[in-house]
């Protein structure tokens, strides 16, 4: 039986994907819907907190639902807007934490999980990196810190045009990466869970990567279709409400299952969920459509695949045994 993950990373308003001169918060209006959405789902969510938002009086109803066994609260590290500073760093660019040198990483990382763990009284061991930005320091300084899962790869898709690594050849199944190149596997004790992302029918692996090379560095959305809406060519698809039509989801989720991938990792962000917020929500139908989206396809997932819903840490201690 496939995990149901729902990993949200709360972070503050990116009007367009752009930092925000002065942040603000507003998208965190969504999180009591959401968090009343998925307890009557029965999901308990993984929300993977940036720093801002952990200063936010609206994280209180985080803390209150893991208090409750109701969800789990991890990092999610914006270099951007995570102290300490170092003297020319650019607080208006979105670099994603593979750019920064190692020590600043590290420091960055140190705050962020000192900060979570006093605003919420449990220290974080579920991570995820902004724009998929992890790497060797990245994941060492992780395992410094305690932590036990990241969720930072997203299989097939090259992040290298935004400053992101390549996760051309991940593996699409959790694995234990190699503490230098993360890519790979190896002996770090920091379990990888990896974004869905995949193929909408059965290829065989080296065809799947050739063809993920062939593509090009570009976002998995829903098109490609031909007449009557039946898609033509293998389509690369994610579990991404917010770029992935529910039927498109279902797709991928049913080949994924059958081929017998353990979890069933749902990506998304606080700012697609709330007008303005996002690239992906400029409108109030746009945002209504990303949380339509996502009851579909959680519905979907746990009665007709059967999925059990678990937070991060929850699947990393079923995966490996230890939750008896």
């Amino acid at each position: 039986m496939a995990t149901l993950l729902v990993t949200v990373a709360v972070e503050s308003d990116m009007p367009r994907g752009e930092v925000q001169a002065r942040p603000t918060l507003d998208n965190l209006r969504v999180l009591p819907r959401f968090q009343s959405l998925c307890q009557d789902s029965g999901l308990r969510p993984t929300y993977l907190v940036t720093w801002q938002v952990s200063q936010a009086p609206a994280a209180e109803l985080l803390a209150r639902a893991q208090d409750a066994g109701r969800c789990e609260v991890g990092a999610h590290l914006h270099p951007w807007s995570t102290p300490p500073f170092l003297p020319d760093e650019d607080r208006l660019a979105a670099v994603p934490p593979n750019a920064l040198p190692a020590s600043s990483l590290e420091a960055k990382l140190k705050k962020l999980t000192e900060t979570i763990e006093g605003r919420f009284g449990r220290r974080p061991v579920s991570y995820r990196a902004a724009r998929f930005g992890c790497n060797g320091p990245g994941l060492q300084a992780l395992e410094r810190l305690g932590y036990r899962v990241d969720s930072s790869v997203t299989p097939f898709l090259d992040w290298r045009p935004q400053g992101g690594p390549d996760w051309t050849d991940a593996p699409e199944a959790p694995f234990f990466p190699d503490r230098q190149q993360p890519v790979r596997r190896g002996a770090s004790p920091v379990l990888e869970v990896p974004v869905t992302v995949g193929w909408d029918r059965r290829l065989p692996d080296v065809v799947a990567r050739l063809a993920a090379r062939a593509r090009g560095p570009r976002t998995p959305r829903s098109n490609g279709t031909g007449p009557g809406g039946v898609p033509v060519l293998p389509r690369l698809l994610w579990l991404y409400p917010a770029l992935t039509t529910a039927d498109d989801m279902c797709r991928l989720a049913d080949v994924l299952v059958d081929r017998g991938l353990p979890s069933l990792n749902v990506v998304l962000r606080s700012g697609d969920l709330h007008a303005g917020a996002s690239s992906t929500s400029q409108s109030e139908e746009e945002a209504a459509r990303t949380l339509d989206r996502f009851e579909r396809f959680i519905a979907y997932a746990m009665t007709t695949l059967g999925a059990a819903p678990r937070t991060l840490s929850e699947f990393a201690a079923h995966h490996l045994g230890d939750d008896s």
